[in-house]
C-alpha cells in the first residue's frame, strides 16, 4: 500500500503491472474455471467497469454536471477533432500501410484510445470533486465506436452504438440514486478505492508485454506522436481557455489496454485489414505501458507545480 501511494495513479498501476506480468509469463495460471477464473480473469472487466461507472454516477451532484460537461466536453471535443483531422491527413499522405511501421489503423486506434480507469486513479491523487465525477462521462468516449467512427471518415465501416448505450445506463442509474438518496449514494461511493484496484488488475489481464516489445521503434514514435497531438492541444485549451492547471489534459492522455483489441475488431469487419492488425495491436499495447507511467508523472508535475504557485502568492 505504501508503494502504491508513492506512485501517481499507483492504486491502479501497481495491480495492473502485476497482473500484466502474470498474464505474460503465466497466462493460464487462473484458468481453472469457477469463481477464481471469473474474478481474476479478463471476463471480470465488464462487471468491474460497469460497477465503477455506477459508483462514479453515485458521486455526481446534479449541480456539478454543468461543470463536467463544460470542462471535459470541450477537452474531448478538441481531442476528437485533432484525431479526425490527422487521421484524414495520415491516410492522404501515407495511405493504409502508413509510415515507419505505423499503419492507419495503428495510428487511429492509438490516438482515439482513452483509459478512464487510469484517469480515475490520477484524479484520486490530483483532481477535485468535478474531476472524479467525470469518470462516467469520459467512459462514453472510451469505446471502440470512436475509433470506428474516425476510421469511417476514410474507410466505410460499421459502428456498434450499443457499446455506448451500455455505458450510459449504469451512469444514469448511479446519478439518479446518488441524488435521490444522498446517504445511500455516499455509502455506495465508499467502494470506489477497491474498484480502482480491481480495474487495474482486470486491465492488466489484457496486456501482453511480449506483444508490446514487438512494436519496437514504431511504438516509440507513435507514443511521442500521441503526446504531441493529443496532450499538447488539450493542455493549451485547458490552460488558456478553461484557466485550469492542465491535470485534466494529462488524465485524458492515457491509452487503454482494451484498445489493443480494436485493430482485430476492424479486421473482422474488413478482412483486407488483417495484414495490419497484429502490428497495430502491438503499437497500442506499447503505448499503454508508456502512458501508464508518463501521464501520471505529467499530472503530478502539473498538480504540484500549481500548488507551489498558489503557496508562493
Amino acid at each position: 500500500m505504501k508503494l502504491m501511494k508513492k506512485i501517481p495513479g499507483g492504486t491502479l498501476l501497481v495491480p495492473m503491472m502485476i497482473s500484466a506480468l502474470i498474464h505474460t509469463f503465466f497466462p493460464n495460471l487462473f484458468k481453472i474455471g469457477g469463481v477464481t477464473e471469473s474474478f481474476f480473469g479478463p471476463s471480470s472487466l465488464g462487471f468491474i467497469l460497469g460497477a465503477t461507472i455506477f459508483i462514479s454516477g453515485c458521486t455526481v451532484k446534479l449541480s456539478s454536471i454543468k461543470s463536467v460537461v463544460k470542462i471535459y466536453g470541450l477537452l474531448i471535443l478538441v481531442r476528437t477533432a485533432v484525431t479526425a483531422l490527422f487521421a484524414i491527413l495520415f491516410f492522404k499522405f501515407f495511405a493504409m500501410q502508413g509510415v515507419l511501421g505505423i499503419s492507419l489503423i495503428g495510428f487511429i486506434c492509438t490516438l482515439t484510445s482513452l483509459n478512464p480507469s487510469l484517469f480515475l486513479a490520477i484524479m484520486e491523487d490530483c483532481g477535485d470533486e468535478v474531476d472524479m465525477s467525470a469518470f462516467g462521462f469520459i467512459s462514453l468516449f472510451a469505446t471502440p465506436a470512436i475509433a470506428m467512427l474516425i476510421f469511417g471518415l476514410s474507410q466505410p465501416t460499421s459502428v456498434d452504438y450499443m457499446s455506448i448505450v451500455s455505458l450510459v445506463i449504469p451512469l444514469v442509474l448511479g446519478v439518479a440514486i446518488g441524488n435521490i438518496d444522498k446517504d445511500l449514494g455516499k455509502f455506495i461511493s465508499t467502494g470506489m478505492p477497491f474498484m480502482i484496484f480491481a480495474l487495474g488488475w482486470s486491465v492488466g489481464n489484457s496486456i501482453d508485454l511480449f506483444e508490446a516489445v514487438k512494436a519496437g521503434f514504431s511504438g516509440v514514435i507513435m507514443a511521442v506522436v500521441y503526446y504531441i497531438l493529443i496532450f499538447l492541444p488539450m493542455l493549451f485549451v485547458e490552460r488558456k481557455v478553461l484557466k485550469r492547471d492542465g491535470v485534466s489534459a494529462g488524465g485524458l492522455s492515457t491509452i487503454a489496454g482494451l484498445s489493443a483489441s480494436i485493430p482485430m475488431i476492424m479486421a473482422a469487419n474488413d478482412p483486407s485489414l488483417t495484414v495490419y492488425a497484429p502490428r497495430a495491436a502491438a503499437i497500442v499495447t506499447f503505448g499503454v505501458i508508456i502512458s501508464s507511467f508518463v501521464s501520471p508523472f505529467l499530472c503530478n508535475k502539473l498538480y504540484t507545480g500549481e500548488k507551489q504557485k498558489e503557496e508562493n502568492k
